[in-house]
């Protein structure tokens, strides 16, 4: 067991896939969670999928579509490994923080 530190302003912020990413905490094998915080705007349209870990967000500012479900600031959503989900859109911007259980990369 180990105790990891970061903060936010250490890192840095790179392009992603869909938006921008600070990573606070990245696995680095199997067992080991990837912890970022996610940067999205009104591009962000992720289509239905699923992932073989578990996978959490919490929505720390702006609203993102999980399906037809709309989660503002302070919302948490958990999805369970080999769970779909979607599509996940954000209208305007958000920005959540993103936990992936056992990620490798």
């Amino acid at each position: 067991m180990a105790v990891y530190t970061v903060h936010e302003r250490d890192t840095e912020l790179i392009k992603s896939g869909h938006g921008f990413t600070k990573f606070l905490h990245q696995s680095k094998g199997e067992g080991e969670p990837t912890i970022m915080i996610r940067h999205w705007g009104p591009e962000t349209d992720i289509p239905v999928h699923s992932h073989p870990f578990n996978e959490m967000f919490y929505v720390l500012e702006g609203e993102v579509f999980f399906g037809d479900q709309i989660c503002g600031p302070g919302s948490c959503i958990f999805i369970d490994k080999n769970t779909e989900y979607g599509p996940t859109q954000v209208s305007k911007e958000a920005t959540v923080l993103r936990y992936a259980e056992g990620r490798s990369k």
